[in-house]
């Protein structure tokens, strides 16, 4: 699912990939997103379908991903993304908090806020 809700100049948009199960969670970081600026929301239930959904995508703004470190890292998908430029920004596993922020990564713990969602995007580069 691609959530972007002004379709006008969309190739120069910021575009987030939302790997999230939950569907009322996944429209409510849309959600944010938007209410932030105009972009673009790639949305995924699995990890499986990310290849597919970024393959056209040569720049990721931030990943948020509904996964643990560990299980992130087993599969490799941490490269995939980074060499996108992503900024990885994980929804599960708590207890892995020191170890994401060791990487330069971030965490958003659940029930995470509007507020704390956009505290975590990365800043815009002037042009």
């Amino acid at each position: 699912m691609t959530y972007s809700p002004d379709r006008a100049g969309a190739a120069d948009l910021p575009v987030y990939l939302v790997l999230e199960g939950d569907l009322l969670i996944a429209t409510d970081i849309a959600d944010a997103l938007s209410a932030h600026g105009p972009c673009r929301v790639l949305h995924v239930t699995s990890p499986e379908e990310i290849a597919a959904a970024i393959e056209a995508e040569p720049a990721l703004a931030a990943a948020f991903l509904e996964m643990r470190l560990a299980q992130l890292q087993d599969i490799g998908l941490a490269e995939t993304l980074h060499a996108r430029g992503a900024r990885m920004i994980l929804t599960a596993g708590e207890a892995d908090m020191d170890a994401v922020l060791d990487l330069g990564w971030f965490m958003l713990l659940r029930p995470f806020s509007d507020e704390m969602i956009r505290a975590v995007l990365p800043v815009p580069q002037s042009a």
